[in-house]
C-alpha cells in the first residue's frame, strides 16, 4: 500500500511539473495584449486618395511584448468565415524588434495562391467577386491551420502582413466577435454584406495589407481600409488543458513504475 502511495504521489509531482513549466497567459487575450486597438462595430470601408495615404488609416497594429514567455494560439480555420480575402498574395505574422515598422518578419499563414482556386475559369471574373477573392485553409492557405507561437519575454513584436515582400502593419482587434465586410470596396465601394465571426474568450484580428489602386477612377493611387484581407482568430492554451496534460504525463510514469515495482 506504502508503495502505491508513493508511486501516486511521484505521478502527480510529474503532472504538476509539466504544467507549471508550459509558458502560458494568465486572463482573456485582449486586443491591447497583441498590440491591436479594440473594433466594436464593422469597419467602414474608406477610400483615400494621394501619397500620403498611410496617416489616414485609422488603425494600425501597434508594438507588444510579455514579461513571461507566452504561447498564443492561432487559427484560420474555425470558426468559419476566418482566412484571406482580396486578390493580393499576403503573408500573416509578426515582426521581431521592429525599428519604425522595420523588422525580421516571421510568417505564421501564407498564402501559397492570392485566392481560392475552384477549376472555373471564370471565377476570377465572376466568383471572385462573391466573397472578395476568399482564400480558405487547405486551398489558398497552405501549411497548418492552427499554429502556436511562442514570445519570449521582454522581445518586441508588431503584428504584420507581408505582402511582395514589404511589411504593413495596419490592423483591428475584437474580442468574442467581429464583423466585417464581406465585399470590399475594391469591388463594391457601398457594400453592407457583412460576416459575423463569433467564439467566446477569442480574439479575432483583422489585418489589412493597404495595396489597391482604383482602375475606375482617374486617380490610381485611391487606397482602401475594411480590415478583412486577413481574419485570423487567437487564444492561449486552457490551464486546465495545460494541467490535464501534466496528469496524462504523470499518469504514465504511474503506470510504467507500477509494471516495473510488479516485475521485481
Amino acid at each position: 500500500m506504502n508503495l502505491k502511495r508513493n508511486l501516486a504521489c511521484v505521478g502527480l509531482a510529474a503532472g504538476a511539473t509539466f504544467s507549471v513549466a508550459a509558458p502560458s497567459l494568465a486572463g482573456t487575450l485582449t486586443p491591447s495584449r497583441l498590440g491591436l486597438d479594440t473594433l466594436n462595430a464593422p469597419p467602414k470601408n474608406q477610400v483615400v486618395s494621394g501619397s500620403a495615404h498611410l496617416k489616414d488609416f485609422p488603425y494600425f497594429a501597434r508594438e507588444f511584448s510579455f514579461k513571461k514567455d507566452t504561447v498564443v494560439r492561432f487559427s484560420v480555420l474555425n470558426p468559419t468565415g476566418l482566412g484571406s480575402r482580396g486578390r493580393a498574395q499576403s503573408n500573416f505574422g509578426f515582426l521581431t524588434n521592429p525599428v519604425n515598422g522595420v523588422g525580421a518578419f516571421t510568417s505564421i499563414f501564407s498564402e501559397d495562391k492570392a485566392y481560392d482556386q475552384v477549376g472555373n475559369t471564370s471565377y476570377e471574373r465572376q466568383g471572385g467577386r462573391v466573397d472578395d477573392w476568399l482564400g480558405t485553409c487547405g486551398n489558398a492557405i497552405g501549411g497548418t491551420c492552427v499554429r502556436s507561437v511562442l514570445f519570449k519575454a521582454n522581445t518586441i513584436y508588431q503584428l504584420a502582413l507581408n505582402p511582395s515582400q514589404k511589411a504593413v502593419h495596419f490592423g483591428v482587434g475584437a474580442l468574442d466577435t467581429f464583423t466585417f465586410n464581406r465585399l470590399s470596396d475594391e469591388q463594391y465601394p457601398k457594400s453592407t454584406q457583412t460576416v459575423t465571426v463569433s467564439k467566446p474568450g477569442t480574439l479575432f484580428i483583422g489585418m489589412e495589407d493597404g495595396l489597391y489602386a482604383n482602375s475606375r477612377t482617374s486617380d490610381r493611387n485611391d487606397y482602401y481600409y475594411d480590415y478583412q484581407d486577413w481574419v485570423v482568430s487567437a487564444d492561449v492554451p486552457e490551464p486546465a488543458t495545460l494541467a490535464g496534460l501534466g496528469m496524462v504525463a504523470g499518469g504514465m510514469l504511474l503506470a510504467r513504475r507500477r509494471k516495473a515495482a510488479a516485475s521485481a
